[in-house]
């Protein structure tokens, strides 16, 4: 059963990596990039900062915590699981379009889909009254999951299992920060 479901995985991978256009590249390389969630964790905190009515500190915080715990976690499991990227496969150099030069990390399971998603959920809560920002967060992040394939660093599953722990991070940190407030506004006089 294991070995039937890692074959449909490597066969969407070859599938999904193969639908390429030269001009998508650049842009796909840098929605995978670092700067690319850089900045945009940097927009999500300033947007949550600056538009929240209340609560703007500790909503940025609850952001970063759980964003970085999605971060750590997924990092922690990827070195105990150990799965080599696509790119890594020697049977498939050549075959595979590999825009993103060549890592030593693991796959299991994407990170950028985890964080990414982590952000757009806990940001799409966040302002559940001004739902276009959480619309555009997740739809960033839905796109920046492809580029992991696009750029062959992950395969379907690697990437559909961190929009699962994202989502649910998301989801978490986002309860969390409720809970908190409920606190916090049950101890004031």
């Amino acid at each position: 059963m294991l070995d039937k479901l890692q074959y449909w995985d490597e066969e969407l991978f070859l599938f999904l990596n193969s639908k390429h256009a030269d001009w998508l590249d650049s842009i796909m390389l840098f929605l995978s990039s670092y700067t690319n969630w850089f900045l945009a964790c940097l927009a999500m905190s300033a947007l949550i900062y600056f538009k929240a009515d209340v609560w703007k500190k500790t909503g940025v915080f609850f952001f970063l915590l759980s964003t970085g715990a999605s971060a750590l976690l997924t990092n922690i499991i990827k070195l105990i699981i150990e799965r080599p990227r696509p790119i890594h496969n020697e049977l498939w150099e050549g075959t595979i379009h590999a825009i993103e030069k060549y890592s030593s990390s693991f796959s299991f399971f994407s990170s950028h889909s985890a964080t990414t998603f982590t952000m757009a959920v806990f940001f799409l809560l966040f302002f559940r009254k001004k739902r276009l920002y959480g619309y555009i967060a997740v739809l960033w992040a839905a796109v920046v999951a492809y580029s992991r394939i696009y750029v062959a660093k992950h395969y379907p599953f690697d990437v559909m299992i961190g929009i699962i722990f994202g989502i649910m991070t998301g989801i978490a940190g986002y309860i969390l920060f409720q809970r908190f407030k409920k606190k916090k506004e049950l101890l004031k006089p």
